[in-house]
């Protein structure tokens, strides 16, 4: 008879405190790492049986409550979805491959005409700090109805280079913004890592509340203040070059385009947010270092400390985040018709904020281009032969 497999239970070594977000919060109140904050779904009676979806916190602001909250598709969803538009150039709309062949061969000249009037991310979404409680409101706000006037307004531009579609800006769009608030996201769970250790040496520290202290009473000297919504910017432009690491095709190229059209607006943004530049690509590494310092109440790097190894390999990078990009709380604020054109043009919100996923059939732009491509390459290698 085989003997019984030894479990961890058995041997008294599994952990009284498990892995939920749930026992983490519950840990984070109970060394008072915590500040209490107003809560997001305040609505009164006759609010509730109405719908609606706003109350005024204080005379200053106007807080929305979610509405619905973003869901992964299952695999029979995804493939119905993708067969409803094989075949057909639904959500292409006015994209040209001609169009866009001349803007690649002439390295992205139509891209200058992109001047995208962009707004912050943070002025369409924002996330909410676990933190602060109440806990089961934290995650990442999508607010449709900001999202969706940007979306008019960049339609205007894009859909008449022949590059774009709507369905197509309104995807990168949201890809774009997710990712620079999950970010914040990562920044707490960092955070949160440090006071976990600190705690774990018999010395509880609230690190993240004393970090968001001096970074608002604005007691953190640094050229690019606040680093972390650079660092946020950052991270959403690269997680785009990520993305789009396939073969030569349309999403290849437009991904670049609409890079390249944000990269042009930086300058125009807020102080933080505009100095994202200095932190695309390799370069989000000495500046995950840098957030690490602050964390800790430092300025800058310390010479005899080896941050940058460490936000190399452990954090401020995604693999430090508590939760994964699918699963994290994501709420899609907005009133039932704005949610519902939204859906419109984004049949999977999940996939496509997590993935880029959009279901529209670019094979035969694709072919285009791959062909075009070839034909370039033979030329050019013909010119050398003569």
């Amino acid at each position: 008879m085989a003997k019984k497999k030894p479990d961890l239970f058995d041997l008294d070594l599994m952990p009284k405190l498990g892995e939920e977000m749930e026992t983490l919060f519950g840990w984070l109140s109970r060394f008072k790492l915590t500040r209490e904050s107003h809560s997001y779904q305040k609505v009164s009676k006759s609010q509730e049986q109405s719908g609606s979806n706003l109350y005024n916190e204080d005379s200053s602001s106007i807080i929305a409550s979610p509405t619905q909250r973003a869901v992964r598709r299952t695999q029979k969803e995804i493939k119905s979805i993708k067969d409803e538009y094989q075949g057909t150039q639904k959500g292409l709309g006015p994209i040209s491959p001609e169009i866009l062949w001349q803007t690649i061969r002439t390295k992205y000249s139509n891209v200058r005409e992109l001047a995208f009037d962009r707004l912050p991310s943070d002025a369409m979404a924002f996330y909410r700090l676990f933190h602060y409680p109440p806990f089961d409101q934290w995650g990442i706000y999508l607010m449709i109805e900001p999202l969706v006037k940007y979306h008019h307004r960049l339609e205007q531009i894009g859909c008449r280079t022949g590059l774009f579609s709507a369905e197509i800006l309104m995807h990168l769009v949201i890809f774009e913004v997710f990712h620079h608030e999950f970010f914040h996201h990562i920044a707490e769970s960092t955070a949160t890592t440090i006071e976990i250790i600190c705690a774990a040496m018999g010395n509880p520290k609230p690190i993240y509340l004393e970090y968001k202290s001096r970074q608002h009473e604005r007691r953190i000297e640094y050229p690019h203040h606040p680093l972390e919504e650079a660092l946020a910017n950052a991270y959403a432009w690269n997680s785009l070059s990520f993305i789009s690491r396939v073969k030569a095709g349309y999403k290849t190229a437009i991904v670049s385009f609409y890079q390249k059209a944000v990269e042009n607006h930086w300058p125009h943004e807020p102080p933080g947010y505009r100095d994202a530049i200095y932190y695309i690509n390799r370069n989000h590494i000495p500046g995950a270092a840098h957030f690490l310092a602050q964390l800790i109440g430092k300025s800058t790097v310390a010479e005899d400390m080896p941050l940058v190894k460490l936000a190399q390999s452990v954090m401020p990078n995604g693999f430090s985040a508590f939760m994964k990009k699918p699963d994290i709380p994501t709420w899609l604020v907005g009133s039932e018709k704005t949610i519902e054109y939204f859906h419109k043009l984004v049949p999977a919100p999940n996939e496509a904020y997590t993935q880029l996923f959009w279901p529209y059939d670019t094979a035969p732009i694709d072919q285009y281009l791959q062909k075009k491509i070839k034909e370039e390459k033979e030329r050019i290698n013909r010119t050398v032969k003569k």
